[in-house]
């Protein structure tokens, strides 16, 4: 799979495990000039709006990062823009949020896709 297949391949397979999660999809691929929020959801059960970021790689690759790898603190500031600039756009600054981070890995063989979701990491950068 190309860089891009993968990345539209994992946020697909984000997406229905976060409707399996209760979550509901309220927006896809939110654009600011500095930075992109891959998924912005409601948590059905938390009631909060959670901004995620999806990062796929394919397994077997060996010039590439773990996904966790890929999440710097440099890409985190841009994604904190972004989440401020959502929040202001549509009025929602008192509403709860939080940041969430989906690291998925694809075996190259099966294309079967390994979802690890990591709740609330906004407070580790």
């Amino acid at each position: 799979m190309k860089t891009g297949k993968t990345g539209d391949f994992g946020e697909n397979k984000a997406i229905i495990y976060l409707q399996k999660e209760h979550y509901q999809i309220i927006e896809r691929n939110f654009r600011k000039k500095w930075g992109e929020i891959d998924i912005v959801a409601k948590d059905k059960k938390t009631k909060e709006i959670v901004f995620i970021e999806v990062k796929t790689r394919q397994l077997n690759y060996s010039n590439s990062l773990s996904p966790e790898e890929a999440l710097t603190s440099k890409k985190v500031h841009r994604l904190k823009q972004a989440f401020l600039s959502y929040l202001n756009q549509y009025n929602l600054e008192d509403k709860p949020w939080r940041f969430d981070f989906i690291a998925i890995e694809i075996d190259n063989f099966s294309h079967k896709p390994d979802i690890r979701h990591y709740k609330d990491i906004f407070l580790e950068f």
